[in-house]
């Protein structure tokens, strides 16, 4: 048997894709291929993270902003405790001669970041060969699993699926298109629409962040797998949820970056495009942890709700703000379960009933999986941020149980984790997720 190493592999779909397009086949008519859609690799190109940044050189010299923008870094995760950062080959030299001059080192958390998307992808393809062998009844039409990440159509297939299964209780909605012309879907399942108390879920809301979309699929199965015996606390509830709010940037991240994090929106006064999400909600929008820099990866838009993903969730939400009780966004990494505030250095008046529940969330986390999650307030792990959808859904519709939950891991993989460890960080996810329910709805069978 011939064997092909992963980047002959990556090459071999290049070839395809562009053969596909040639021939006007599914992937897309009369493709003109410009310099953004040739798919960026990683070779040689270092992970850091950086301790020991202090307030007052951070106040001096932002070091996150100066290897972004002078260095051509990619910030992975920045927070009062470390920074994250991937540098490529070429500026190796020059950053860590940067970091020599302000008494900074980095610690490599890997020396080859397209090794691990390599790894990540090859891992998934034989994870996916190895059961096609040995299907069971409880494979779905729609060939979702969980021993790899899948596509945005494979993803709207399999809530098309649930919708056929239970064409009673499960309700599919196009809340909108974004700005490639991509539907933005989104489920409802309940027995007692008009009634019931209201849990909205998303993920990838950030494109690079794949495990997110998986454990929320994951949670949509393990709801649907087993409605009939769900507990009250479950069934009763109505469930809105949305898996993927960025499909354009999530797509690119599958065919072109695997990095990206932003929306796919074209910008008018720069040659970069994209806006990030997670900072153009109303909510402290102008403030401190976003960018007015189109290039930037934290940039927050021209203007509140300016995106179309944006527009289409907040104005979905707002028609329905009557009993919404929980707003779950599931982003990756670092392993916590966060409430607000984030836009601002302030505790909630309720902060305690949500630090309860974000703490028995993690209790029984470690329980299930022997995984470490931190509960607490945003702001003080995560650093002060504006235009989050978390802090929005708090202040414009008044959800009471708001929790961000960043799952794994906590640095050694970050976003290209591998898919051995979808199944048990998607369990972790459905943990909140049952936590909040049953918190919302206390039933004779609280524990």
């Amino acid at each position: 048997m011939t064997t092909i190493t992963a980047q002959q592999f990556l090459g071999l779909l290049v070839i395809t894709f562009l053969g596909a397009s040639a021939t006007g086949s599914e992937v897309t008519s009369n493709v003109t291929l410009d310099v953004n859609e040739i798919p960026q690799r990683y070779d040689e190109a270092q992970l850091w993270r950086i301790y020991n940044i202090s307030e007052g050189l951070q106040q001096k010299v932002p070091v996150g902003e100066v290897l972004e923008n002078k260095f051509g870094g990619n910030i992975w995760k920045e927070n009062s405790k470390f920074l994250d950062i991937s540098i490529s080959r070429d500026q190796l030299k020059a950053a860590r001669s940067f970091l020599s001059a302000h008494r900074l080192d980095a610690e490599v958390l890997s020396d080859n970041i397209q090794a691990m998307i390599d790894e990540e992808m090859m891992e998934g393809i034989r994870e996916t060969a190895a059961s096609d062998g040995r299907r069971t009844k409880k494979a779905t039409r729609s060939n979702m699993h969980w021993k790899d990440y899948h596509d945005l159509e494979t993803i709207y297939g399999f809530m098309r699926e649930i919708r056929s299964k239970f064409p009673n209780i499960v309700r599919l909605y196009t809340i909108g298109q974004t700005a490639e012309g991509r539907d933005l879907k989104v489920l409802r399942i309940s027995e007692n629409p008009r009634e019931n108390k209201k849990v909205w879920i998303d993920g990838g809301i950030h494109a690079r962040e794949w495990i997110s979309p998986a454990t929320v699929t994951f949670i949509l199965y393990q709801l649907m797998s087993n409605w009939e015996n769900q507990p009250a606390h479950i069934r009763g509830l109505t469930w809105y949820i949305m898996p993927v709010m960025n499909p354009d940037g999530y797509e690119y991240s599958r065919t072109t970056n695997r990095l990206w994090r932003k929306n796919r929106s074209l910008s008018r006064r720069s040659q970069c495009n994209g806006v990030d999400l997670n900072r153009n909600f109303d909510i402290g929008w102008n403030g401190y942890g976003s960018s007015t820099n189109p290039c930037s990866d934290t940039f927050r838009g021209t203007s509140p709700a300016s995106e179309k993903e944006t527009k289409a969730v907040a104005e979905f939400l707002s028609k329905r703000k009557y009993n919404l009780e929980a707003y779950l966004t599931y982003h990756s990494y670092g392993q916590m379960i966060v409430y607000p505030w984030a836009y601002k250095a302030v505790k909630l008046k309720d902060s305690p009933v949500l630090q309860r529940v974000a703490s028995l969330a993690a209790d029984r986390i470690a329980q299930k999986t022997g995984s470490t999650y931190r509960a607490a307030v945003t702001h003080e792990v995560l650093g002060v941020a504006g235009g989050g959808s978390d802090d929005w859904s708090r202040a414009a519709l008044g959800v009471k149980y708001v929790y961000t939950v960043e799952l794994r891991d906590r640095g050694a993989y970050g976003f290209v984790l591998p898919p051995r460890y979808i199944k048990d960080t998607a369990l972790e996810g459905w943990t909140v997720a049952e936590t909040v329910a049953q918190a919302i709805k206390p039933s004779s069978d609280n524990p």
